[in-house]
């Protein structure tokens, strides 16, 4: 199980990072990204995409509580499907907590050329989150792909935005 975990993460990885690559390809440079506030308006617009993979996970477990009358997700009898939203719901908001910092400060120093690379990753890892959803759905296993993804993106920008400051 463990070796399955590994190589499905290590797709992920792989996807992810091919996903970025051709994103950073489709995202042009811009005169905008020469000012700082230039840079963070970008920033902050590539958040979207992942406040809105997040606020369709929070509609989708809304109206699955509704349709199964789930109304009290205290009483213990949500079922699979609402568990597992609520899980992917608490890691996704996670995860935007390391993201979100991370992107507006790699963005407040970065380079104007290196803009595309950063918002590239913004939008790697939103695809990234929903394909951990989908495979939480499927299996327990499936998540590894997105995860795997949706925390390299992370750790990325991260590691270049503790760079830029400290660099």
């Amino acid at each position: 199980m463990r070796a399955c975990s590994l190589a499905l993460s290590a797709g992920g990885i792989v996807l992810g990072v091919l996903l970025w690559l051709g994103l950073r390809r489709a995202i042009p440079e811009s005169d905008a990204y020469a000012a700082a506030s230039g840079r963070l308006a970008a920033a902050a617009g590539a958040l979207l995409p992942a406040a809105a993979v997040l606020a369709a996970m929070i509609l989708s477990q809304m109206g699955l509580r509704f349709a199964l009358g789930r109304f009290d997700p205290t009483d213990g009898a949500d079922g699979r499907r609402l568990a597992v939203n609520q899980r992917v719901i608490t890691n996704t908001v996670e995860q935007m907590a390391c993201l979100i910092p991370s992107l507006l400060a790699l963005a407040a120093v970065a380079e104007p050329a290196w803009m595309p690379m950063v918002l590239a990753a913004a939008l790697t890892f939103a695809c990234a989150r929903v394909a951990f959803w989908a495979g939480y759905h499927a299996g327990p296993l499936w998540r590894a792909p997105g995860m795997a993804a949706s925390g390299t993106a992370n750790i990325g920008l991260l590691a270049a935005a503790l760079w830029a400051w400290l660099g």
